[in-house]
């Protein structure tokens, strides 16, 4: 359920994109994000910083693409979101000395500080490039183009990257019950 909360407002972006055009598809855009915070808070389910910025972000540029009719701040979206992602990763590794994924998976996830390090330079990264992408992509590929490349390319990237995330922390996964035997 979780999953489908979590894309649901990008995938009713995409079929009103198809069904009438970009400013149909912004307000929807906008409207799922607040309703997908809502049904968040209903099921009381931890609503992360990552949520509060998208949101923040959509009803920003959404409201000013549709004050404007304008679609470049749509598609910029995009990319204000994947820097200030990465933006939120540094500054928490650098100014708390512990890296926000550490602080959000580290419950379940046991690896040592070195590969929590190399993990969220790894998300900076990768989010500072695909906000490159998108904006090359919003600039100079037809509408058509970015749409997709929004809905799809981002995702198909994003779940590569998380698998090879999640094969990185396998690699360096330790077992919190046996580093405990061995310091006793």
């Amino acid at each position: 359920m979780l999953f489908v909360l979590e894309y649901l407002p990008i995938a009713l972006f995409f079929i009103f994109y198809l069904l009438g055009d970009i400013f149909l598809a912004t307000g929807v855009l906008m409207l799922g994000t607040v309703l997908q915070l809502m049904a968040l808070k209903f099921m009381r389910e931890v609503i992360t910083p990552r949520h509060w910025i998208i949101l923040c972000v959509v009803l920003i540029f959404g409201t000013v693409t549709l004050l404007l009719r304008d679609e470049w701040f749509i598609k910029l979206k995009v990319s204000v979101i994947y820097v200030a992602i990465a933006l939120l990763l540094l500054i928490g590794l650098w100014w708390k000395k512990r890296s926000p994924l550490q602080h959000f998976l580290g419950e379940e996830i046991n690896l040592p500080d070195f590969a929590w390090r190399r993990l969220t330079y790894a998300w900076v990264i990768f989010s500072l490039a695909l906000a490159a992408v998108n904006l090359y992509i919003a600039e100079y590929w037809s509408l058509d183009a970015w749409v997709n490349f929004k809905v799809f390319g981002t995702l198909g990237a994003t779940l590569v990257f998380t698998i090879f995330t999640g094969a990185y922390m396998f690699k360096h996964h330790t077992d919190r019950e046996k580093d405990a035997e061995e310091l006793e």
